[in-house]
């Protein structure tokens, strides 16, 4: 294997993060970009995938999993939906064409930057349509604002430089939401061009969160919590809240009754081995509640029962029908409200589909418990959607409380 030393070629071309992306030539004479980065160079392909290697001949992962998904159709009518693994090629494909899109804008080469933008929405819209699972459309939504601003950008900038300054102001009036600017515009052309620009200026330095894999954090410093998920991070003030959100996290699978939570002890995990008189101990060391499970009223009475019976009779032909069709988005939308039924009916049935009895003490501990987790992951989903997603979609709340991850995406939760 030859090593091609690059010393020579860094020393004529000193680091400058102003100035550290230039158009080249390679070796067949195609036109390349070339980005100088503090230790090296990184090397994108002006058309087609950014790092030049198509997949299977074709230009796209997109392309490729669109192609595979129907053979499979064809083998096996009914499967559709993209794996867990072909959601992990889809973002590495986003992320590629995400950084080519970055350099295009600074190259001033707008119609590329604009397409390159269009592929990163359409991969979004593919993923929307695909996936079922609601935390892997998460991953890339949140780019959509961003990147629906930058097309409208690049897109007013192509009419920009072809002269047609009215398609221009209009093209961005709507998207961009500031019409005020527009008006002073029609006078100041060189001051719409700086607004444009500075106004994608936060979208095109946003990286992308894509750590699919990667370790989330979720501990407490004092008077705060610290979490991290999917690179991001986020500090909120202690509540009880975010303590039975732990409490959860640390047990995966597994179900609590609520009056476990509202055990006066700063660490729920602690009240297991409490001799408070509400329970006694399982051999794993869970508390098991004894009291006020069995001296009231069954959670759904018989008619509730049935309904949900032949609601989930409804939905299961339903979704039959939506596979043998091919309509994803019908499937699930189907297989959510499915889940959402099921999860009620585990809430209320025990082993052997036995019921589940309410008492008014533990109807007040799990409003309590309840509105505590609801409105303790609308908070943080206002700092991180993607864990607020997550969190909504895998904790179910009621008399007993659960958080179940996806089992082909499990979160490597560190305490």
């Amino acid at each position: 294997m030859n090593v091609v030393d690059l010393r020579s070629y860094l020393e004529s071309w000193p680091y400058d993060a102003q100035k550290n992306v230039r158009l080249g030539q390679g070796a067949d004479g195609r036109q390349i970009i070339l980005v100088r980065q503090p230790m090296g160079i990184e090397q994108y392909e002006v058309d087609g995938p950014p790092d030049g290697r198509p997949i299977s001949r074709m230009e796209r992962t997109l392309d490729f999993h669109r192609c595979h998904n129907q053979a499979g159709r064809q083998i096996q009518p009914g499967s559709s939906g993209l794996t867990a693994e072909d959601c992990a090629d889809l973002f590495e494909e986003a992320r590629a064409y995400y950084h080519r899109l970055i350099v295009l804008f600074r190259l001033k080469d707008w119609a590329r930057a604009e397409r390159d933008a269009a592929q990163i929405l359409q991969l979004l819209e593919n993923i929307e349509q695909q996936v079922p699972c609601a935390e892997d459309r998460m991953q890339l939504e949140s780019w959509r604002s961003h990147l629906t601003k930058i097309k409208a950008v690049t897109q007013a900038m192509v009419l920009w430089d072809k002269r047609q300054y009215r398609d221009a102001f209009e093209s961005v009036r709507d998207t961009l939401g500031f019409p005020e600017v527009m008006n002073g515009a029609a006078q100041d052309q060189e001051g719409f061009v700086e607004t444009l620009l500075k106004s994608v200026q936060g979208a095109l330095t946003a990286r992308p969160a894509l750590h699919p894999g990667e370790e989330s954090s979720f501990f407490r410093q004092g008077d705060f919590w610290v979490i991290r998920y999917q690179g991001h991070s986020a500090f909120l003030k202690a509540t009880r809240g975010l303590q039975y959100l732990r409490f959860l996290l640390g047990s995966p699978g597994r179900e609590f009754h609520v009056n476990e939570f509202l055990a006066d002890i700063p660490d729920p995990m602690a009240a297991a081995s409490a001799a408070s008189g509400n329970g006694r101990l399982h051999e794993d060391g869970a508390r098991c509640v004894t009291s006020g499970l069995n001296d009231g009223s069954p959670i759904l009475d018989a008619k509730a029962k049935a309904d949900y019976k032949r609601r989930l009779s409804e939905l299961r032909e339903e979704l039959d029908e939506a596979e043998r069709f091919s309509d994803p988005a019908r499937a699930a939308k189907a297989q959510d409200e499915m889940n959402v039924i099921t999860g009620q009916m585990a809430s209320a049935l025990g082993l052997g589909g036995r019921d589940r009895k309410t008492s008014s003490g533990a109807e007040r501990a799990r409003s309590a418990v309840t509105k505590s987790i609801k409105k303790t992951i609308q908070k943080v989903s206002e700092t991180i959607p993607s864990l607020g997603l997550h969190l909504a979609a895998r904790i179910k709340t009621g008399y007993f409380c659960s958080y179940t991850p996806h089992p082909d995406r499990p979160v490597a939760w560190k305490f």
